[in-house]
């Protein structure tokens, strides 16, 4: 190379530097490009996970709602919306029977100590975060399988118990009494929407109760005849007196008025129910519409549970010869205050809770009059006593039978049935 070469002022190196720069340039806008679409993935991926989070919380809260409101009948259902949303804080029945916003996004509570308490506090959950739920029966259109399209459908069928029923869409009970409902819930986080849906089922859970004929503080029989009253075979009398006495156990044992003839004398016996089973009773009979605030209307016990929540003074009083629930389908009657007098024949368990306190024959809690029967047991908590007429004919008043236990339960949880949650399009 020369030295006219070395001192050329021809312009190759300032072209060829910036070729080069353009080169270097452009490999590097093209890799901010790719770390930039690889950022946008991870955040679109993030934010639909998020959903789906939500999602899954919106429809596991809704089914726990479920357990405490089960809507076993149109009446119960009555309050349902027609779907539940994050703005539920608004409206008295989707507080009472909806998810609670608050304890799910942060970005639905109301203050910063509900936000920090939320389920769901990321940075997306803080976010404007939607949702949606809703609860359909699974018969009909329905039956097999949840459709968007036919979530508002009329359905009609066979009820186990009530029979033939039509329920006008969309159909929010349990209407074809199978103890199981569709929900849906569906979340938008930052515009992401994720749509899922399963079928619930609502538990049964076995609930105790002393397999007694007899269960009381004190009873009595109130007529002298020559026949078995309590007819406690398979099973026996129990008392909390300890006395021998009519005061504690009045009737004529010569004439086999209770049979067997030993009688369990025992001070520390324990209620029949304690305050948790009776929340659980009363749950099951509002849901099955037979819960009352005052003597059952036309003094109707007949109900897998009857329950009568009534004030320590009130006196219930059924009608004579009525006939009350069946063999094949005993039910149970509840009343934790108050006095009842039984006329009729009732198949199943009868439960004074004896609220009030009463005690000693001359205040009986539970009064079987003469030619009423009941088929199955009867207790009456505390000192409260029980007050046993005779029936006509060679009848026992009080006939212990062992079918009137063996289905005594209540409902648990309401737990997702297996193989049944699945995602829906998102915008279905």
């Amino acid at each position: 190379m020369t030295t006219r070469d070395i001192h050329g002022e021809d312009g190759w190196l300032l072209a060829t530097s910036m070729v080069l720069l353009a080169i270097m340039l452009s490999i590097g806008l093209a890799a901010v490009a790719i770390v930039d679409n690889g950022q946008t993935r991870s955040r679109e991926q993030r934010e639909r996970e998020t959903a789906l989070n939500v999602s899954e919380g919106v429809l596991y809260s809704q089914t726990f709602t479920l357990a405490r409101h089960w809507p076993g009948t149109a009446a119960a259902a009555s309050g349902i919306p027609a779907s539940c949303s994050q703005t539920a804080l608004a409206d008295a029945n989707q507080q009472l029977y909806c998810p609670d916003p608050q304890a799910l996004a942060a970005a639905n509570a109301l203050t910063p100590a509900a936000a920090a308490a939320a389920n769901f506090t990321s940075t997306d959950a803080r976010a404007g975060v939607t949702w949606v739920t809703r609860i359909r029966d699974n018969g009909g259109a329905l039956a097999d399988s949840f459709t968007t399209t036919a979530a508002n459908t009329s359905q009609s069928g066979t009820h186990p118990k009530t029979g033939a029923y039509t329920c006008t869409g969309p159909c929010r009970w349990d209407a074809n009494g199978d103890r199981r409902m569709w929900v849906q819930a569906r979340a938008v986080v930052r515009g992401r929407p994720r749509n899922l849906v399963a079928l619930v089922r609502r538990e049964l859970f076995p609930e105790l109760f002393p397999r007694n004929a007899v269960t009381a503080g004190s009873f009595a029989t109130s007529d002298q005849g020559n026949k078995t009253i309590i007819d406690a075979n398979g099973s026996q009398v129990v008392v909390r007196c300890e006395s021998s006495g009519s005061s504690c156990t009045g009737y004529d044992a010569g004439k086999n008025q209770v049979v067997p003839s030993s009688i369990v004398r025992d001070p520390s016996t324990l209620n029949a129910m304690d305050a948790s089973q009776l929340a659980r009773f009363k749950r099951a009979a509002q849901s099955a519409g037979t819960y009352y605030t005052s003597c059952s209307p036309s003094a109707n016990l007949s109900g897998a549970v009857v329950f009568i929540d009534v004030s320590p003074t009130t006196h219930c009083t059924d009608e004579n010869n009525k006939t009350y629930n069946s063999a094949t389908s005993p039910g149970l009657t509840i009343m934790p205050r108050g006095t009842m007098e039984i006329k009729g024949t009732f198949y199943g368990i009868i439960y004074l809770g004896n609220g009030q306190n009463a005690s000693g024959a001359g205040s009986p809690v539970l009064t079987l009059a003469a030619n009423s029967q009941v088929f199955g047991g009867v207790a009456v908590d505390g000192a409260g006593h029980l007050e046993v007429g005779q029936a006509s004919g060679p009848r026992a008043t009080i006939d212990f039978e062992a079918y009137a236990f063996d289905a005594l339960s209540t409902f648990g949880t309401t737990g997702l049935v297996q193989n049944t949650w699945r995602e829906l399009p998102p915008n279905a």
